[in-house]
């Protein structure tokens, strides 16, 4: 569902012709135009070639989920003018993701919460990812694995210690978690640069791999073992 927008991101460039001067050109400080089209909307909240504009701003510096309920609600207002525009080929997305959000603020249901994580994730919006698998720990705290993509969501975001922290948290609980141990040791020995201390979390990875290894293919397992293998010196 999201893998198309990471190849939309990267050509996205031209923004709409418009009736409005501030909003039917590009500008090079992308600060101020922002601000002026804002300062638009506050009079104008329907004008949709701003709403657009903006959107457009959001979705080029990396604010997606700002930039798809921006897009959202100007197709709420004028569902032509949006599919007619070049920043209609993420429309799709926008309205998919909005659903997504609108049923899980409804139902609390903490898979779709962690699909929209998911979700985000894929595209790399990795503070995004973070609020929704917070969202689902909140419904069920058991989900070791939803931490540790949550863990992996705030390290891509630079909160190692945060990130390290949730896999704490796994590990007081289970202390012989594969995933657990080998992300623990990753985050030491690249984050923190502590590769000693590493050692002793990819041994007992090691250990829990080997003792786990009926539970995984062929070539899942030979990867893992390989690369845990190779991080201990072995």
């Amino acid at each position: 569902m999201f893998r198309g927008i990471v190849v939309f991101l990267s050509v996205l460039s031209s923004l709409l012709s418009a009736t409005h001067s501030v909003c039917e050109v590009e500008r090079t400080d992308t600060q101020k135009a922002k601000e002026a089209i804002e300062t638009i909307l506050v009079t104008e909240p329907s004008n949709t070639v701003c709403l657009l504009q903006l959107a457009n701003i959001y979705l080029k510096q990396g604010k997606i989920a700002q930039g798809f309920d921006i897009l959202v609600d100007a197709y709420s207002i004028d569902p032509h003018n949006v599919q007619n525009s070049r920043i209609a080929t993420v429309l799709p997305f926008a309205l998919k993701v909005t659903n997504l959000k609108q049923q899980a603020a409804k139902t609390n249901d903490k898979d779709i919460w962690n699909k929209l994580g998911d979700g985000y994730f894929e595209m790399g919006i990795f503070n995004e990812a973070s609020v929704m698998y917070k969202k689902s720990l909140l419904v069920d705290e058991e989900q070791h694995m939803v931490r540790l993509k949550l863990a992996l969501a705030l390290q891509k975001n630079s909160q190692i210690y945060s990130a390290i922290e949730e896999v704490q948290i796994v590990l007081i609980k289970e202390p012989t978690h594969l995933y657990a141990n080998y992300y623990m040791g990753k985050f030491l020995a690249y984050d923190l640069r502590n590769r000693e201390q590493s050692r002793s979390f990819f041994q007992r990875a090691k250990n829990s791999l080997i003792a786990q290894k009926d539970a995984f293919g062929y070539l899942e397992y030979t990867n893992l073992l390989s690369d845990i293998t190779k991080e201990l010196g072995e």
